[in-house]
């Protein structure tokens, strides 16, 4: 009676995958960081598309890259809807003074309030 060797299956490799993953719920989650998000999701696509090159952890790779991809076209939205804002707030022709500038700022985008510009050496 022989007995056969057992005879596992590779292990398959996942890293590159599960840090894409990481990668991308982080994205999301620190895009309210001023932005830093974006820099975690362009992180996210890159090694996202390293994982699928290698075939380490694809499911994981393509879930963290569109997640990074999610994260970065929510960024894009904000940033256009934030400068369309701002933009023409800073007509000089149409607000001349700062108080102008800073009281069209604070009807066009509702979480902005002005604060006083601190004089050097004033007191």
């Amino acid at each position: 009676m022989a007995y056969r060797p057992v005879v596992y299956p590779p292990r398959q490799r996942r890293g590159l995958g599960v840090a894409a993953l990481v990668l991308g719920i982080a994205a999301l989650v620190t895009l309210l960081l001023c932005g830093l998000g974006v820099i975690v999701a362009i992180a996210g696509i890159v090694v996202g598309i390293i994982a699928l090159v290698r075939d380490n952890g694809r499911g994981m790779a393509v879930t963290g890259m569109v997640l990074s991809a999610l994260a970065l076209l929510i960024a894009i939205a904000a940033g256009v809807w934030f400068f369309s804002r701002v933009a023409p707030c800073s007509d000089r022709s149409r607000y001349p003074t700062k108080a102008d500038r800073d009281h069209c700022l604070e009807h066009r985008v509702p979480f902005f309030r002005a604060t006083e510009t601190p004089v050097p050496g004033g007191h």
